[in-house]
């Protein structure tokens, strides 16, 4: 390898080693991973992380290949320091999107969160770990202001702990469940759940359940769907029909369970309403209405990097203030 002097005090080398380490390969690589996140939110989900891997590698290469053989920063601690620190950000970053979990989940009032999530979203790398854990909706109360304008949310869990303790908790659109890493926050989603009881012809017991209608009030004039009885081969149409005003245009009010009410079912061609205790018996069993309850939707959210981005960016930024603060300085003593 030829060496060739282009400072009194430092020799350089030439090849491979200069070609990582120059300015021009650190344009091309940064090109290359502008290019490759690009290409990432095109792609489906799986198998797409491994396009960010390679760029971020040869910028890693790329910026201790400058530090090493140019040295153009290690007479700079503070900015040194910043690229450090902005090198682990895009780590963190790619790190966070190859483990990271997003889903949704819906509770009825006083049911119970058994490890289950629904439209999951998540990275190669994330190990479900909510399959033990246990917590139960016990109600939630949303305001709203005059003309339907919705403000906030408050929502009571109960939580079993460890070792078995009981104890509740309250949270809302900005105030998470926090479970290990697993954020479960409230959402806009809330509605309207009709409580059933089946017993089947053979059946010795009962069985309970909730349907949840669609959201309240966004859905205010479609408060109807079709499911399967559990258990049999039957679906039957179910509407809700409030007979108040549980939506006041003219006042703050909260969101309520109307006691006024009954449902409309349809089973084949006939069509039956039924209110709070009224019983139906088809084919197969005897189906009973129990009464209304309501459900809550939740936004579940995981990403173990989160407290290390910001840490790390407040470094980045400290420093690069730092930097700065003594490049003036010693501009100043420059001019005076």
């Amino acid at each position: 390898m030829k060496i060739v002097p282009t400072h009194p005090d430092q020799a350089q080398p030439v090849g491979m080693t200069m070609l990582l380490a120059s300015s021009r390969s650190t344009l091309v690589l940064l090109v290359y991973l502008a290019l490759s996140i690009i290409v990432f939110y095109q792609l489906p989900v799986e198998g797409r992380y491994w396009l960010l891997i390679p760029p971020v590698v040869l910028l890693m290469i790329n910026f201790i290949a400058a530090v090493a053989v140019r040295g153009v920063m290690t007479s700079n601690l503070p900015l040194m320091l910043f690229h450090f620190a902005l090198i682990i950000l895009v780590v963190l970053s790619m790190l966070g999107q190859m483990s990271y979990l997003k889903a949704t989940l819906e509770l009825a009032t006083n049911e119970e969160f058994a490890g289950q999530l629904e439209n999951v979203r998540k990275g190669a790398w994330h190990d479900y770990g909510l399959n033990d854990v246990r917590f139960t909706n016990l109600g939630f109360e949303i305001n709203y202001h005059k003309g339907v304008k919705r403000n906030n949310t408050l929502n009571r869990i109960a939580l079993s702990d460890a070792d078995g303790t009981l104890s509740q908790v309250e949270i809302g659109d900005h105030v998470p469940l926090v479970i290990g890493h697993y954020r479960f926050y409230t959402s806009h989603n809330k509605g309207y759940a009709p409580v059933f009881a089946w017993k089947a012809t053979q059946a010795k017991q009962s069985v309970s359940g909730s349907i949840h209608l669609p959201a309240y009030p966004t859905n205010e004039y479609r408060q109807a769907l079709e499911w399967q009885i559990p258990g049999s081969q039957l679906k039957i149409w179910t509407q809700l029909k409030i007979e108040q005003d549980v939506l006041p245009l003219d006042r703050d009010f909260q969101f309520t369970l109307p006691q006024q009410h009954h449902l409309v079912i349809r089973y084949n061609d006939s069509r039956y309403e039924l209110k709070a205790g009224d019983e139906l018996e088809l084919d197969q069993g005897i189906l009973t209405y129990q009464g209304l309850t309501s459900w809550m939707g939740y936004k579940v959210d995981y990403d173990w990097t989160r407290p290390w981005l910001l840490a790390t960016s407040l470094v980045a930024l400290f420093n690069l203030f730092l930097h700065f603060l003594l490049k003036f300085r010693k501009a100043e003593n420059a001019l005076t």
